[in-house]
């Protein structure tokens, strides 16, 4: 397996419970503790982005969604009248 090189450093401050806690811990799993902050820092991070792109709903909540996009669009007034305005992106 290839290694990519690493060329960008984080540098934060703990106290002395902490780090020798995430030690012990990272150790548990045989790793470093640098390896060990970054995986699991890259595990919450990609379970966040997961949470904001996608989303389940139940069936009844699946049936008013689908209803909700399938429904003719409505007319705004205060949209339409911005729209007539004059364009300020192609001056």
């Amino acid at each position: 397996m290839a290694t990519i090189p690493k060329n960008t450093r984080i540098d934060f401050r703990i106290d002395d419970q902490q780090k020798k806690y995430l030690m012990h811990v990272a150790s548990l799993r045989r790793k470093k503790l640098s390896a060990f902050i970054l995986e699991s820092a890259m595990k919450e991070a990609e379970e966040l982005m997961a949470d904001k792109n996608n989303f389940q709903l139940n069936q009844s909540q699946w049936k008013a969604f689908s209803a909700a996009l399938d429904a003719p669009a409505r007319e705004i007034p205060r949209l339409k009248n911005l729209f007539k305005g004059p364009v300020i992106f192609n001056e």
